[in-house]
């Protein structure tokens, strides 16, 4: 079977089948192809080139052609889902071919890699039929000797299941199907005794013993479990069912059968009992990325996942919105007003949004739909050796350009990366609050990051770090050894409290004004708990405060990109009167997105970073909307004005020369008349030249008063 590029060069006879009639498949290569996504050609996959452009359903197909389709079928699913798979059409007429899109793509691939799958779907976009599709494939075309065990929440679900599963089965050729009447063909189970295989079926219990023990009694390597969140007593039966199931699947991987779990869901209650033991496993799931589909084989494709999940459990989450699979606005609304329900049922329904009945968002209706809506691709995935994702949502020939062109902030959350918390990597632009690039690293040497982290601070000179310090010691001591090697200055590139407390400390101020070259790296030690911002109790709701959090979202809800992102800002609740995560959720992309904001609002002294604060936030209102630039350039002219007032003011006050001082005061009134024709407010052109000769004279009183004393002192 082929999965990976490298796979094709095992089958020297197989072909990329550019003829198939199912132009669902054609259609996502091409999607694969535009992504940039190398391995775009598997879907297409064919073994035996002879069978291109035959159609496995004709009525006159040979004794040869009929063996070498059940071949085919065997040793490739692909052909079997593409060509050999057709769906009962819910009007009565004749069955269609499965049409590929992202999310059943993302299903199978994940399946067939034996990666843990979630995969969730607005209702009536076909994630059941999905499913059933890779189910009869596994059970009647490519399977053998194994046992699928499907756990859903009901026997209405349970029953509906089988008669799908039924009607694919009737629609397989009659060559390709050997039906014995010793096979168990009814509303619970279904055997097919040709290649030894049966797919069993279970439904909730209500006592927490029975529904332990029926999953130990449940011992398939492959499991479907169908609208978990809805399952009562899922937190004790999946345990039970995957550890029943263990030795299954090491003897399915021995002999090189098909295993795995697959999830298949509409978002659930967040904050019930069951449906909070799923959105834990959700949240906690690398989120599904196209980029994976470049790995180089099975071994890398699973540290790539594990390296994006919280936990032990190697697990993707593919959530796929109706424009992703396909459907139209218009579709969806006609889909909402057919179905009708509450605003809740609609938003888990048709919008993948995990509900919460009793613990609130801090952000109003409008904010989270914003955020929700924002939500897009990346433009470009970058998979570094180190095993980390780097989501662009800037395109890849455009980053170079834009990155020495802009200026960013970069907001991290920090975390030991042992698969419990992550780290966030958040880029944005200072400009205009765009979400530039994302990483969420679950698992690393530590070590191995800083390099990493240094190297593309090194490389991007105009973005400033603001690192939550908390578990961030070890990285920031690797920074203040790595930056100074390639002439940068640390002070100058990571949010500290020297530079943001200039005024207060003074002395360390001009300490830091040393050259690079005159610093060994005990200098840097004395300053190292300096760096990064610390997130206590008080800081953190700083951050989750209406300052932060709500002017954030305001300003700019519409650019969270990142689905990992938004979900987790969504997924903010008040508990206690205090916001923070659900327990079952996470936080670590939203510190990061924060500690950016509230660098810009609260910062100090960014012009040191290199922050040009004439055009900080220029391009954004309060409410998120895009400023003109006619605007913009007249907000940048008036920040100058503003910067040029201050040091007129700092230079009148140290200067001496009565020249320079009547030339320094005539530029005075000129800057200050022009910010009040604009409708700035400005302390009067009297005041501030008075205020410059008080700070003059006291000036001198203290140089005369520092000779008087060293004449004194000298008497002795």
């Amino acid at each position: 079977m082929i999965l990976f590029n490298d796979d094709w060069a095992k089958y020297n006879s197989a072909i990329i089948d550019t003829q198939t009639k199912n132009y669902s498949f054609l259609r996502i290569a091409t999607m694969y192809k535009e992504m940039r996504v190398k391995n775009w050609a598997f879907p297409l996959s064919l073994m035996q080139k002879e069978l291109q452009g035959i159609d496995p359903h004709a009525s006159d197909l040979s004794d040869e052609i009929k063996y070498m389709i059940s071949v085919e079928c065997n040793h490739n699913p692909w052909y079997a889902l593409r060509e050999v798979i057709r769906i009962p059409s819910a009007g009565g007429g004749d069955p269609i071919p499965l049409i590929a899109n992202r999310g059943n793509m993302c299903l199978f691939w994940c399946f067939f890699n034996h990666i843990d799958v979630l995969l969730i779907q607005p209702r009536q976009t076909g994630k059941s039929v999905s499913t059933d599709s890779v189910t009869a494939t596994v059970q009647y075309l490519s399977g053998y000797n194994t046992h699928i065990q499907l756990i859903t929440k009901d026997n209405e679900l349970r029953l509906k299941n089988i008669e799908r599963l039924k009607g694919i089965r009737n629609g397989l050729p009659q060559y390709l199907y050997y039906k014995d009447v010793k096979d168990a063909d009814n509303q619970v189970k279904l055997t097919y005794t040709s290649r030894k295989n049966s797919y069993n079926t279970s439904v909730s219990q209500k006592s927490e013993t029975s529904a332990r023990n029926i999953g130990r009694g449940l011992t398939a390597p492959i499991f479907h479990i169908d609208e978990s969140p809805f399952i009562s007593n899922i937190g004790a039966t999946l345990p039970a069912a995957l550890a029943a199931g263990t030795a299954a699947r090491e003897s399915a991987e021995k002999n090189n059968g098909f295993y795995g779990n697959i999830f298949t869901t509409t978002a659930g209650k967040k904050d019930d009992r069951d449906g909070k033991y799923m959105y834990k496993i959700f949240s906690n799931a690398a989120i599904w990325s196209e980029s994976f589909l470049d790995s180089k084989d099975q071994s890398e494709l699973k540290k790539r996942v594990r390296k994006q999940c919280h936990g032990e459990r190697v697990i993707i989450n593919g959530t796929f919105s109706h424009r992703q699979l396909g459907y139209s606005d218009a579709w969806l609304l006609e889909a909402i007003a057919n179905a009708g329900g509450t605003p809740d049922e609609i938003d888990r329904d048709f919008f993948n949004k995990w509900t919460s009945g009793t613990q609130k968002s801090p952000l109003s209706i409008e904010l989270n739909e914003r955020i929700l809506n924002a939500v897009t691709p990346p433009l470009y995935e970058n998979f570094y050796n180190e095993g980390y994702l780097l989501n662009w949502f800037v395109p890849e020939d455009h980053i170079e350009t834009y990155m020495e062109t802009s200026q960013f902030v970069l907001g991290s959350d920090t975390s030991d990366a042992i698969g419990r918390d992550a780290i966030s990597f958040i880029l944005m632009n200072v400009k205009d609050l765009r979400l530039t690039a994302t990483a969420n690293i679950n698992e690393t040497n530590l070590f191995q990051f800083s390099l990493w982290l240094a190297a593309f601070l090194i490389r991007y000179d105009n973005v400033t770090l603001v690192m939550e310090r908390n578990r961030a010691q070890g990285i920031i001591d690797v920074l203040l050894i790595e930056l100074p090697k390639h002439g940068i200055d640390p002070f100058k590139r990571i949010f500290n409290k020297v530079v943001d407390e200039k005024e207060d400390r003074k002395e360390d101020w001009r300490a830091i004004q040393k050259p690079l070259a005159q610093r060994d790296q005990n200098f840097y030690t004395q300053f190292k708990k300096d760096f990064g911002f610390y997130t206590g109790s008080a800081s953190r709701d700083v951050l989750y405060g209406r300052t932060v959090l709500q002017q954030a979202a305001k300003r700019s809800g519409h650019l969270v990109y990142d689905k990992r992102l938004s979900e987790e800002i969504r997924g903010l609740v008040i508990k206690n009167g205090r916001i923070d995560h659900i327990n079952s959720g996470h936080d670590d992309m939203v510190i990061g997105w924060l500690l950016n904001h509230w660098l810009l609002i609260h910062g100090r002294n960014l012009n040191y970073y290199g922050i040009d604060t004439a055009i900080m936030m220029s391009m954004v209102t309060e409410d998120g909307k895009e400023v003109d630039a006619k605007v913009v350039e007249e907000k940048k002219l008036i920040a100058q004005w503003r910067k040029e007032l201050e040091i007129i003011h700092e230079d009148l006050s140290n200067c001496d020369d009565g020249l320079k001082q009547a030339k320094l005061e005539s530029r005075l009134k000129t800057v200050t008349r022009e910010l009040m024709k604009r409708g700035q407010e400005v302390i009067n052109m009297d005041t501030l030249i008075k205020s410059a000769k008080e700070e003059r004279l006291k000036r001198r009183n203290k140089t005369h008063y520092r000779k008087n004393k060293l004449s004194y002192n000298g008497r002795f």
